[in-house]
């Protein structure tokens, strides 16, 4: 039987990888963490102080969590029905959500004590936002209604009924407590100022929309629905 001389194989060494800030920055970060509820998650949260938690709004609860252990620091349950939306307010103390039962409840984050229930709405309330001067509530409900909600003498200050079906989507102005933005299943989203009561815009997405958001300069909105992002 003949035989084979082996060959030499040659090995490189592999190519140097230029080491960028980008690079740097996205290797100190940790392996991504899973926290994982037993039911869908409607909306999340985060607070803009520290130690920066966030809320999670799942089933007929708003569940705070550390962002450090991962754990649950905070559970809020008075919810007779499906709770959505849970948000904090800018200074991380306070938190409102709205729910299936047509009632707004603002939380106090650290003693989990119910401050206030505001009422009014006939429908489900999918999103509600404290404003930027941080003593209003804004809220957009499945009754089509658009209203703003005063937090101290716990009453409707303001109210819209310009949308022709649900409404659920909805952002505040960063730069202005008397600006709100609302998007509808009726393929609108409508810009108010709470001293007028006629809208000051209204544009059509093309589709229902599904999420508005309002850029910090206060003069763009993004609008999300079906398979579109308007600017």
């Amino acid at each position: 039987m003949a035989s084979f001389k082996k060959t030499n194989a040659k090995y490189f060494s592999k190519p140097h990888q230029k080491l960028t800030p980008d690079n740097e920055y996205w290797n100190k970060l940790a392996d991504p963490v899973v926290v994982k509820e037993f039911a869908g998650i409607d909306h999340v949260s985060f607070s803009n102080v520290d130690p920066y938690y966030f809320a999670i709004t799942s089933s007929a609860k708003v569940q705070v969590y550390n962002p450090i252990t991962k754990l649950v620091y905070k559970n809020l349950s008075k919810f007779r029905e499906a709770a959505y939306g849970g948000t904090f307010r800018k200074d991380g103390k306070l938190l409102v959500a709205g729910g299936e039962d047509p009632e707004i409840k603002l939380f106090d984050v650290s003693s989990k004590n119910l401050l206030r229930v505001f009422k009014g709405h006939k429908g489900p309330i999918h999103r509600c936002f404290f404003t930027c001067d941080n003593t209003h509530i804004s809220s957009f409900s499945d009754d089509k209604v658009v209203a703003l909600w005063d937090i101290p003498s716990e009453s409707r200050v303001a109210s819209f009924s310009n949308h022709t079906d649900y409404v659920r989507a909805g952002a505040v102005s960063p730069v202005s407590s008397d600006i709100i933005i609302s998007g509808s299943y009726d393929r609108t989203v409508t810009v108010y100022d709470t001293r007028s009561p006629d809208p000051v815009m209204n544009v059509n997405h093309g589709s229902p929309v599904e999420s508005v958001l309002c850029l910090q300069s206060g003069g763009i909105f993004v609008s999300g629905g079906k398979t579109a992002v308007a600017v």
